[in-house]
């Protein structure tokens, strides 16, 4: 694969949908963990995609530009992500779930909304950040305000696949909260 001159962002959803492409044949259900590094320090998104923002947003600090051209860059790849499931014929039995693992960097003036505090505070504006399971025509959308940690992802994840973890494990499974049970 040909990496030189690809944005990092671009490369990972690549080597994803070539992950996903090998296992579409394939009966045993398959985990990829897709961890993009945007938006982060340094900003550096695509040029093309920084314009876009630029000439779209008036009065935008070159800064601001940047983290919104990371943030829709990623949105962009995560949707061609999407349509490589779909294509493939996988998306309806594949769980999504998309989330952060802290609030905003004012280095990169980031809003973190009406919350107190930023990424490496232990105030609302550093540690509340949103989580999304998306599974088509199976779960039904809905919007929880429930307290929820990551602590509880893995056992989330083992419960949704019927896999005990088979040792104590820090957290709780919200997968019937995610059912709406």
């Amino acid at each position: 694969v040909e990496t030189a001159g690809v944005h990092a962002t671009e490369l990972f959803t690549n080597w994803a949908m070539d992950y996903v492409d090998g296992r579409k044949r394939e009966k045993q259900p398959f985990f990829l963990y897709l961890a993009y590094n945007a938006p982060h320090v340094p900003l550096q998104p695509p040029t093309e995609w920084e314009q876009k923002v630029l000439q779209r947003e008036n009065n935008i600090s070159p800064t601001r530009a940047k983290l919104v051209a990371l943030i829709e860059h990623l949105d962009h790849n995560i949707g061609r992500l999407i349509a490589r499931l779909e294509q493939n014929g996988q998306l309806d039995n594949t769980l999504i779930v998309f989330l952060s693992d802290n609030g905003g960097d004012p280095k990169a003036e980031a809003n973190n909304g009406p919350f107190r505090g930023n990424k490496g505070d232990m105030y609302e504006g550093g540690i509340h950040v949103p989580c999304t399971f998306y599974w088509r025509g199976r779960l039904t959308p809905a919007r929880y305000d429930s307290t929820v940690m990551m602590a509880d992802l893995f056992p989330t994840l083992c419960d949704f696949a019927s896999a005990p973890a088979g040792h104590t494990v820090d957290g709780i499974s919200v997968w019937p909260l995610i059912q709406g049970h």
